[in-house]
């Protein structure tokens, strides 16, 4: 694809979308964020400050092609956007706005297709980083190490080392206390230490570029005065709230 100029077939509704209904759909991530930036120019009505917002988004994607002052494959283009979460995630900047640095670093960033309707067996392939330490959150009880919990007053601390996560997502084989491999009885296959769901988001945690690091930040642990100090290579549980909330406030949601 060549700038942001694909064949287009004609109007199609609005929502979500399959692959097959936009041209757009089989683009890998970065060449949206370009084509994105490439057209910013064109979206003048819909900025604010020179910036973009996720609604201006959301209004041009609700555009009716060949009606509206909005060229068509722009209006296509921002519904493909829109498809995928990932994405869609990525060309924010901090405030919740759309900007030409941001598609920058976005088209930098992202690889790959990511629109929920690709074939991918990682049930965490669509979904954004928040989503993906939402789920780690949820998880966060049965992956900890209970030797490290303490209570203060009502407050239960709970800490997750990230050696635990790198080992994950390895996906090894269950061991007894031999470390010999433990094999199902029935099939005499290996039997896995953890579950695929945890093998897969232990994987996005680790390789999503800057994930990890982050929440080991001043986004999950507050100043220097102020929050949450872990020790070096522990997730706090408290500390994956604050960054969960973190997030939000940078999203603007």
């Amino acid at each position: 694809m060549s700038g942001a100029d694909p064949q287009v077939d004609g109007p199609s509704a609005f929502g979500r979308m399959t692959p097959a209904a936009n041209p757009y759909a089989s683009c890998d991530d970065h060449m949206l964020a370009t084509a994105l930036k490439n057209e910013f120019s064109m979206l003048d009505a819909f900025k604010k400050d020179g910036k973009l917002s996720q609604r201006a988004l959301q209004q041009i994607a609700g555009e009716a092609p060949n009606q509206s002052a909005v060229a068509e494959r722009i209006i296509l283009l921002a519904r493909e956007i829109l498809n995928r979460p990932r994405l869609n995630e990525a060309i924010v900047a901090n405030g919740g706005f759309i900007t030409t640095d941001s598609l920058s670093k976005a088209a930098d960033s992202r690889v790959g297709n990511t629109h929920p309707d690709r074939h991918s067996a990682d049930p965490f392939h669509s979904k954004t980083d928040a989503e993906v330490v939402r789920a780690f959150r949820a998880m966060f009880d049965e992956l900890r190490d209970t030797a490290e919990d303490y209570s203060f007053f009502f407050e239960k601390h709970r800490y997750v080392k990230t050696d635990k996560l790198l080992e994950m997502s390895q996906d090894p084989d269950e061991t007894d206390k031999k470390g010999d491999v433990v094999r199902d009885a029935a099939t005499g296959f290996p039997k896995k230490r953890y579950s695929e769901q945890q093998v897969y988001l232990a994987r996005n945690l680790v390789e999503r570029s800057g994930l990890l690091a982050s929440l080991e930040s001043s986004k999950a642990n507050g100043t220097r005065f102020f929050g949450s100090h872990n020790t070096e290579g522990w997730l706090k549980n408290y500390s994956i709230d604050r960054w969960l909330e973190n997030d939000r406030k940078e999203k603007g949601n």
